[in-house]
């Protein structure tokens, strides 16, 4: 048996058949002798079983690695074609005659079609309509495969614009890269495909908020500077060209500090850049800067953080106007206000010791007066003393005019709103005004709507002064006829009624062409050297602004030789106390002023004044004592002397009224102190009544109202 097997494996072998045919087989048996054939047969056999066996392994050991690389070949096919298409891009294989064989559902989707739709269409199949993104036919050459094709090199980010079947229009963003054959020739060509149309509104979008972010920066008529954190401009706009005298060009990346900061203004800059990069804005921040490398310019900054799209600092942006021109603007127009108080300061004064100095010769002309018409004079000398003292009446008139409009231009006017009866009131303004209008054969009327109450709260003496102003000028300029006053309910407000006043005359009326300055200060209609009647000219406006400072308004309506009617409304509030029946504490059962045994100590340096007031005094039963100044006061107090009442001039030699009320006070005396002044100006009275004066009357004396305040203040019963 081994021995044909033996046999049958050396015939297998190749060249077998020649060691047979050259006789080596026989010639080495013969020389072995068949004793030993058997076993050289079989030694042969085992040699040739394991070189079988050793095949047969090294045929299985290639077999299963081959079949490991096709594993894991087929793996990787997988996973790359897992990767294809789940890919968020489109991807396409195009054959080289530039059919599509094989796409993704993202490539499909971008171009509005299914998958079995795309394969086989060439890629720039007229369905499509290709076009650039402006709407333009887009040119062949330009297609990402037909430049693979021609460059055969990979091109990125070819753009264009497709058109789905249903109209849309989709912006493709498109890669391609060529696959070689072997021959080195381009078998396939590989693209992406990405929708970029949302991206492009985007981007664009992007683009047109930096333009108009650009265009702003570059027209704001604002310095706009943009910093980085490191202190280093990168926007510098035209209006920062213009203030620092340097180009943006010259600036951009270099350090702002030390360009246009002054040194010694860097650790307080940086704490605010700082601060600003933190996130704490500043806001109208001055700061001064340096331009043309010397001068020194201030400038309002607004700083704020810019942050990128991670939320970290992008820079500090700067907001400047130049306002050292406006500064320097503040700086004179504080030094001007400053010099129109201190001339404003200088009027008043000046205004207060003329109107002192004026009244106090002004008083003592009209006591002095009253006084000599009270003795036996002729007619002749009576009427001589009259004209003195209506001049000197006229002349304080105008001063008080003078007075009142400074105080109304200076917005020191104030009102006194007090309950007063409104019909004694207009009666004791038309007892004076009356004797004018007789004078001159003038009826003076007056008529008070039954709808009109007696007692109302308000500025008596100014509505009075109103109304004096208006029948005084309209009897002034009435000749012949009449003068009516009257006053009607025209209204009602949540605090009280709104009361209209008309003043109708007779007289010449104003033309047309005047009345435009009517209400102006110092404005005469007759002004000129031929003027028949005299005044100041400020009557009316003053008369206009206390009109308003009670909630009122005037108005006038004229006829040129036919009169004129002025009507006003005042507001008035209700009266909150009793003025129709009103009882003088001073006063008796029989409405007598108590005056026996009164005594008064009149402080008084003018002796003038002194004599006068003190005969008028007298005469209503008071006895007078009579000190030159505050010293004089302060002494008689000392000596024990008794007074009921102190009768203190403001202004005296060594020690003024003032002082020396401010000493009695001190002292625990409380004795009635009125004074007694010719400072008429708006705070004054307040400032009198503030240092220690319980009443106050100004020069000249109008004795009836002297006597009535002295009344107030006496105590009804006198141990």
């Amino acid at each position: 048996m081994l021995r044909a097997i033996l046999f049958i494996t050396l015939l297998a072998q190749p060249g077998c058949t020649d060691f047979l045919a050259e006789g080596w087989l026989s010639h080495t048996l013969t020389e072995l002798g068949s004793g030993n054939l058997d076993r050289i047969l079989v030694i042969g056999a085992g040699i040739i079983i394991s070189v079988l066996l050793a095949f047969i392994a090294f045929l299985y050991l290639n077999i299963d690695k081959r079949k490991k690389v096709e594993k894991e070949l087929q793996r990787e096919r997988d996973l790359m074609g897992s990767i294809m298409e789940t890919s968020p891009m489109g991807i396409l294989v195009i054959d080289r005659d530039g059919r599509v064989i094989f796409a993704n559902d993202q490539a499909a989707r971008v171009h509005g079609v299914n998958r079995t739709e795309i394969i086989g269409r060439r890629h720039n199949d007229p369905v499509w309509q290709i076009s650039s993104h402006d709407g333009t036919p887009f040119p062949e050459e330009r297609l990402a495969f037909n430049r693979v094709m021609k460059i055969r090199n990979a091109v990125l980010d070819i753009r264009h614009a497709i058109h789905w079947a249903d109209g849309r229009r989709v912006l493709l963003s498109v890669n391609a890269s060529p696959l070689f054959s072997r021959d080195g020739s381009i078998n396939k060509v590989v693209a992406t495909v990405e929708d970029i149309t949302t991206r492009k509104k985007v981007e664009e979008a992007l683009k047109e908020s930096a333009y108009r972010f650009r265009s702003l920066v570059k027209t704001a008529e604002s310095v706009i500077i943009l910093l980085s954190p490191d202190k280093k401009i990168l926007e510098f706009n035209r209006m920062a060209e213009e203030l620092f005298g340097r180009t943006r060009h010259e600036v951009l990346g270099r350090n702002y500090f030390e360009l246009f900061v002054p040194e010694r203004l860097w650790a307080e800059c940086t704490r605010q850049f700082g601060s600003v990069l933190s996130g704490t804005p500043l806001r109208l921040q001055e700061n001064p800067v340096l331009v043309d490398d010397s001068e020194e310019r201030l400038v309002q900054w607004s700083y704020s953080r810019l942050l990128d799209a991670k939320g970290d600092a992008l820079g500090v942006l700067a907001v400047g106007q130049d306002i050292t021109e406006q500064k320097r603007g503040e700086v004179e127009l504080c030094e001007a206000r400053d010099a129109a108080e201190e001339a404003s300061r200088a009027k008043s004064e000046f205004l207060a010791n003329m109107s002192h100095e004026i009244r106090t010769p002004i008083s003592a002309i009209i006591g002095m007066s009253e006084m000599t018409l009270n003795t036996d004079l002729s007619d002749e000398q009576k009427g001589y003393l009259v004209t003195v003292k209506k001049a000197a009446e006229s002349l304080l008139h105008i001063i008080n005019d003078i007075l009142d409009i400074s105080k109304i231009e200076a917005r020191k006017m104030e009102l006194r709103p007090e309950d007063f009866n409104l019909h004694d009131m207009l009666e004791k303004q038309l007892s004076v005004l009356r004797v004018q209008a007789e004078e001159k054969g003038i009826e003076l009327r007056s008529n008070i709507s039954d709808h009109v109450s007696r007692c109302y709260c308000g500025d008596e003496y100014r509505l009075g002064q109103v109304i004096i102003n208006l029948v005084g000028n309209a009897i002034k300029f009435t000749e012949k006829g009449y003068v009516e006053i009257s006053v009607d309910h025209a209204g009602s407000y949540e605090d009280g009624a709104i009361l209209e006043f008309r003043v109708k005359d007779t007289g010449i009326g104003i033309s047309e062409d005047k009345s435009g300055k009517l209400f102006e200060s110092f404005v005469q209609l007759n002004a000129g050297y031929s003027k028949r009647h005299p005044g100041s000219g400020l009557g009316l406006a003053i008369s206009r602004q206390l009109v308003e400072m009670m909630g009122g308004h005037i108005t006038f309506n004229s006829r040129e030789g036919w009169g004129t009617e002025f009507k006003f409304t005042v507001r008035l509030k209700s009266s909150a106390g009793e003025c129709l029946h009103e009882k003088d504490s001073s006063k008796d059962g029989t409405g007598e002023i108590r005056k026996t045994g009164a005594r008064i100590l009149l402080a008084e340096d003018n002796a003038t004044n002194q004599l006068y007031i003190s005969h008028f005094l007298t005469e209503e039963g008071f006895q007078v004592e009579t000190a030159e100044n505050g010293l004089e006061v302060l002494s008689m107090l000392e000596s024990g002397e008794q007074f009921d009442v102190i009768l203190m001039d403001v202004q005296m030699p060594e020690m003024d009224g003032l002082q020396a009320t401010r000493i009695i006070r001190e002292s625990g005396n409380d004795i009635p102190i009125v004074a007694l002044t010719a400072y008429a100006m708006e705070g004054d009275r307040e400032k009198f009544l503030n240092s220690g004066m319980d009443a106050y009357s100004s020069k000249p004396v109008k004795i009836d109202e002297l006597v009535r305040v002295i009344g107030r203040l006496i105590p009804m019963h006198r141990d």
